[in-house]
């Protein structure tokens, strides 16, 4: 779903999924950091059972002699012991008495009695050699056997245990990050299918004749989004009956308006007969004017309300012909063109040019197109109506008139806009009665130049 509050309101799908994973997540370092001690700690192990093997094995070469005790390897055997591709490994013997009697010459000792760890009578410790972290393990040799005690220490650098620890998290990790990615998925698509009836209430919400709103059904969505229905359709009922007191307002004003104009106009009339040439006569003649341009006003307004989009849903659409519609409201103009002088001529092709729409609307349409196209006429020109039927049903009227300034051309389709081109009177409300009707009909209303690059050209296109 969208919505029209941009980033700040964000996606609930992403937050909801955000907010399941977080723990997830949390758990997920809490137990990397818990697995990689353990994963030391399993390495050292392991590899302090190594370096226990290997102090006992150097052990073992330690010999007693007439000359004191010596270390019994040949240097080929000694570089074999300190072979290593990764780590380095370091040896060191001395004796009580005799002092060093082989291998490396600085050998640290153990930082304290708390950091020594016994290991099968031997004991293991962390130090520093040559600047690099090693693990010592250290052998004494009874001074019975060996006429004095012998030290035996190993050293070995821990980057065996570092790469195991790490290939144990690894291991460990790994998997969890695939389950992670694949709940983050389900969650996904969980979330998505619990969210599915907010969708389902959209489309409906959607789908509805704007109109005509109508409460939408509600029975299968989860009870946590029952309130937001019940408020969407308590909405649609209060709007439904704004929207039908509007159209009643409308239109009960537009027939009152016009019925006692109308009678005061035909009292007028026959005022203006039996006064023959007395002083009231141009005074009744203004009035006559006046009752003319509110009737005329009236009149506008009703087919306005007509041309509405909720008005138009009740008014019967049929199949008719856009050329001989043209043709029968273009004759109707043609004594007044003459009065002024202006010639109206027709362009038609030679088959009908159907268009569904309702035949009373467009007729309107045309009349204000063509009353507007005369009343801001300065005479003695043209007018011209045409009508096409390809690649769509479309109508044109245009004339060679004063026209209308391009940049007011969008304003003059605005409801009681009026330009002063030549005095003429109006209500500002033709051109917004022609668009409405249009819109009605599913069409375009365009505004150009007029014949010959004079005047004001109006194009109607309509759907097939």
């Amino acid at each position: 779903m969208k919505g029209s509050s941009g980033a700040a309101a964000g996606s609930l799908r992403r937050r909801l999924l955000r907010l399941l994973l977080a723990p997830l997540l949390v758990l997920f370092g809490i137990g990397g950091a818990g697995c990689y001690a353990f994963s030391l700690h399993y390495a050292n192990t392991v590899y302090d059972g190594w370096l226990f093997d290997s102090v006992k094995s150097l052990a073992l070469a330690v010999v007693r002699t007439d000359h004191g005790v010596i270390l019994d390897l040949p240097q080929s055997a000694l570089r074999l012991f300190e072979w290593d591709v990764v780590d380095t490994t370091y040896y060191q013997v001395s004796g009580s008495r005799s002092g060093f009697i082989a291998g490396h010459q600085q050998m640290p000792a153990a930082a304290g009695p708390s950091s020594i760890v016994d290991y099968q009578g031997a004991r293991l410790f962390d130090g520093i050699i040559d600047g690099a972290p090693v693990r010592i393990a250290t052998l004494l040799l009874p001074a019975a056997e060996y006429g004095e005690t012998v030290t035996v220490q190993v050293a070995e650098t821990q980057g065996k245990r570092r790469t195991l620890a790490r290939e144990i998290l690894a291991g460990v990790l790994l998997p969890q990050l695939v389950l992670i990615g694949t709940a983050a998925v389900l969650l996904w698509f969980g979330i998505r299918v619990g969210l599915a009836p907010l969708g389902r209430l959209a489309e409906r919400l959607q789908a509805q004749d704007h109109r005509r709103p109508q409460p939408v059904t509600a029975d299968d969505v989860p009870y946590e989004i029952q309130p937001l229905a019940l408020a969407l359709n308590d909405l649609l009922i209060r709007l439904d009956s704004a929207l039908a007191a509007q159209r009643r307002f409308v239109a009960d004003a537009a027939h009152q308006l016009r019925t006692p104009l109308t009678s005061l106009k035909l009292n007028m009339d026959q005022a203006l007969q039996d006064a023959g040439r007395d002083g009231a006569a141009p005074l009744l003649q203004e009035c006559a004017h006046a009752v003319d341009r509110v009737s005329r006003l009236a009149h506008q307004l009703l087919l306005l309300a007509r041309a509405e989009p909720d008005a138009i849903a009740t008014t019967p659409f049929e199949r008719l012909d856009l050329a001989a519609l043209a043709q029968e409201v273009g004759a109707e103009w043609v004594p007044r063109a003459l009065r002024r002088d202006i010639d109206i001529s027709l362009s038609v092709p030679g088959q009908p040019v159907s268009v569904r729409g309702n035949r009373v609307l467009l007729a309107e349409a045309l009349n204000n197109l063509l009353d507007n196209a005369l009343k801001y006429h300065p005479g003695r020109g043209r007018i011209s109506i045409e009508v096409s039927a390809h690649p769509q049903p479309r109508l044109r009227i245009a004339d060679d008139g004063s026209g209308v300034p391009e940049a007011l051309r969008l304003q003059v389709l605005k409801r009681f806009y009026r330009v002063d081109r030549s005095g003429a009177e109006g209500s500002g409300l033709g051109l917004a009665i022609v668009q409405e009707i249009v819109r009605a009909h599913g069409g375009s209303l365009a505004l150009g130049e007029g014949i010959e690059g004079k005047g004001l050209g109006a194009e109607i296109v309509l759907p097939g």
